[in-house]
This record gives C-alpha cells, sequence and structure tokens, in this order.
C-alpha cells in the first residue's frame, strides 16, 4: 500500500492544531508529550550532581524531540482520517485541517 503525501491530499493539515488535538484527545500524545517533562527535570537533578555536559545534551535533544512529536501528530491525523474517511469534517470543524 502506497504511503499518501502531502501534495496528493485534498486538504491541509494545519501542524499546530493537528499537535493540539493529538496531545489532548490521542493515548500516545498524550503520554509522549507528558514525556516531555523529563527533557526538563532530569537536566535540573543532573545540575544538582553536577553532571553539566549530560544536562546540556539532554536539554538540548528537546527541541528535535518536540518537532518529532508534532510530525507524529500530523501523520497521525492523516492516517486517522485515511482510515475513517467520516472524521474529515469532524477535524475540519476543529480546525485541524482546511481544504
Amino acid at each position: 500500500m502506497p504511503e499518501t503525501s502531502e501534495e496528493t491530499l485534498p486538504f491541509e493539515v494545519v501542524r499546530k492544531e493537528a499537535w493540539y488535538w493529538w496531545r489532548t484527545n490521542h493515548v500516545a500524545g498524550v503520554i509522549l508529550h507528558r514525556l516531555m517533562l523529563l527533557f526538563i527535570f532530569v537536566p535540573l537533578v543532573l545540575v544538582y550532581y553536577r553532571y553539566y555536559v549530560y544536562s546540556f545534551v539532554v536539554f538540548a535533544g528537546m527541541v528535535p524531540y518536540g518537532l518529532f512529536l508534532q510530525y507524529l501528530a500530523e501523520r497521525s491525523i492523516v492516517e486517522i482520517m485515511r482510515r475513517n474517511p467520516e472524521t474529515i469534517e469532524h477535524f475540519e470543524e476543529e480546525g485541524v485541517i482546511v481544504r
């Protein structure tokens, strides 16, 4: 089954809205978003124990992880709509997609 690309979709996914919907309404989004807190608290603990380089490395990983979560949210929305076409109207009302 070929993977759909953005160019072939009849709508545009609003990335920030998809991320918000995914992290509040989808179990995987909630769990992965909560793991973001580790990128804040683990460096603080590492600084407390004077592991400054490790703290910087973990804290620097927060930005790529956040971008990865946005990508996962967008792909998740597209996959949900591909499997359940009746949800397209719901996502359009929520502002997650724009035609």
